[in-house]
């Protein structure tokens, strides 16, 4: 199980985290979100960040350009984009490893096979696809679910690129949700956040929890 935990923002998240080992570790770049690091800041949480961990950087509507350079500058293993990206657009981030972002709405995943469709047309490779919830003026760490069911209904994952589930997990409902989805993976940001920073014990209850549900 690919699991990641997101918003890492000082180096006492990093060393938290660093102890669990989780796969990956995701560091936000879009200025707005209360859990963004500078460029400055995430060059020093990767430099405490032990290998194998994975480095995600976490980018909503910033240029291609912009997300290359900081992609080849921080040794970035992927980059996560949300916002409104157009498949054409994104010829600079072709030898990147990309995690595409859908928000699940009511309308279910029809905009996303057609992003996907679109994305394969401009030769553009995904590896995996990250479903959150939809929350209005939220790009994520809105802390609500995800339809489960419904995900398992529309998300082909033996066609469509690999499944990572966000959105309100906590260690109380992560091994319910891996059962229901049997995701490729999970992302977790302010469910394992006491007071704003990431907490060691919910972080080891989760890692557990999520684990032992595979």
């Amino acid at each position: 199980m690919w699991i990641k935990i997101c918003g890492i923002r000082s180096m006492q998240d990093a060393e938290v985290v660093s102890r669990f080992q989780p796969a990956a570790i995701g560091l936000n770049f879009y200025q707005k979100s209360p859990r963004s690091v500078t460029r400055e800041l995430a060059r020093e949480i990767i430099r405490n960040i032990p290998e194998p961990i994975e480095r995600v950087g976490v980018f909503v509507d910033q240029t291609p350009a912009e997300i290359a350079e900081i992609a080849n500058e921080l040794i970035l293993t992927h980059v996560q984009l949300h916002g409104n990206y157009l498949p054409e657009h994104l010829v600079a981030l072709k030898k990147h490893s990309i995690i595409w972002v859908y928000r699940m709405g009511r309308e279910g995943l029809t905009p996303l096979l057609s992003q996907l469709d679109s994305l394969q047309q401009n030769q553009i490779s995904v590896t995996a696809c990250l479903i959150d919830a939809r929350v209005p003026g939220l790009y994520g760490g809105s802390g609500q679910t995800v339809d489960w069911e419904s995900l398992v209904r529309e998300y082909d994952q033996e066609k469509l690129p690999k499944l990572i589930l966000a959105g309100g997990l906590v260690p109380e409902n992560i091994a319910e949700a891996i059962s229901v989805v049997n995701p490729w993976g999970v992302d977790v940001a302010s469910g394992v956040e006491r007071d704003d920073r990431k907490d060691a014990h919910l972080i080891e209850q989760f890692l557990m929890n999520a684990t032992s549900a595979v």
